[in-house]
């Protein structure tokens, strides 16, 4: 009786009680502006906040994002600058503050605005900041390459302050090619090897030579060698690479953000490829062109591992009716 007394008083005291996890999605647009802005300018953004999710406290911060190094990754950092020479944000006609907690039911979407003021003796260049919706349960940010946190989300904002209004635009194709393991060369020229129905993964990236980010799009255009009613063409969705930095385009074909596009092979062939990239407020397209070959390696394999066993055995058939003939 003892024994039992002491569970029942730890199993009504101890036991572990549910716990019920608060559910977060939001969804705010647009995703990204792109601004030309002059010394003195005050622009005016407008952003639609939508909690999609249970209940919550949320709450606007703005982010810097500090270039971590070539490849265009970032690292974001609360801006809370004070210095009258620097880039200020604040909400426009509103009651409200930025970094001040507001409540947001399920399905409630919010219109705000911000205005972002650009010092008089600011430096002419390209400024890059995010605009976060966040929940007040968030316990900061992280290093990405998208704007998604735990528990916000947030809009990128690519800012270039320039006297005259005009963008300082150009770049090239830093990389276009296939990943394969396998490779021969003739004539001085490596060609890519991929078995049949094998997945090719193509890679584009562009690298951003000029003052200031850029927009930039484009296609690949696949096409045989031999025999032209296997044409395909991709198309690469628009983005934006900031200066001096080198991005991996990507289409919906790609898997992931290593690859521009992930395509399967057919049976046999040799095949060109064509990337063309078309950069933003230029007349500057650019062209790229590879060429890779299509074999059934595995099949061959497979044939004439089947032809030596069927020739084996054979041989082996014919032993013994020999022997039994004799």
């Amino acid at each position: 009786m003892k024994y039992v007394l002491f569970i029942s008083f730890f199993s009504i005291f101890f036991v572990a009680q549910p716990v019920h996890a608060v559910q977060f999605s939001f969804s705010q647009s647009p995703q990204e502006y792109q601004v030309i802005a002059k010394p003195e300018a005050t622009v005016v953004l407008p952003f639609t906040l939508t909690n999609i999710s249970d209940p919550t406290v949320m709450k606007l911060q703005v982010y810097a994002l500090s270039i971590q190094d070539s490849q265009g990754s970032y690292k974001l950092i609360p801006d809370y600058s004070d210095n009258p020479n620097s880039i200020h944000f604040d909400l426009n006609n509103s009651l409200h503050t930025l970094d001040e907690p507001f409540f947001m039911n399920t399905s409630e979407a919010i219109e705000y605005e911000i205005a972002v003021h650009i010092p008089k003796n600011i430096k002419e260049g390209d400024y890059y900041y995010a605009i976060v919706g966040q929940t007040e349960q968030n316990s900061g940010y992280v290093d990405t390459n998208t704007i998604f946190f735990q528990g916000g989300i947030g809009s990128i904002i690519y800012l270039t302050v320039n006297t005259k209004g005009v963008l300082s635009q150009s770049g090239n194709i830093a990389q276009f090619g296939v990943q394969s393991k396998h490779s021969i060369t003739w004539r001085n020229k490596e060609y890519k090897l991929f078995d049949s129905f094998e997945y090719v993964p193509f890679v584009l990236s562009i690298a951003n030579t000029g003052a200031n980010v850029l927009q930039a799009e484009g296609s690949i255009s696949i096409r045989p060698q031999f025999l032209r009613s296997d044409s395909r063409l991709i198309i690469i969705d628009s983005t934006y690479v900031l200066s001096e930095t080198n991005k991996t385009l990507i289409s919906s074909k790609s898997l992931d953000r290593n690859n521009t596009a992930m395509v399967r092979a057919p049976f046999l062939g040799v095949f060109t490829a064509q990337a063309v990239v078309r950069i933003d407020s230029t007349a500057n397209t650019l062209l790229a062109d590879i060429l890779y070959i299509v074999f059934p390696f595995t099949y061959v394999v497979y044939g004439v591992g089947m032809f030596l066993i069927i020739a084996t055995i054979m041989v082996y058939v014919r032993r013994i009716k020999g022997k039994e003939s004799m």
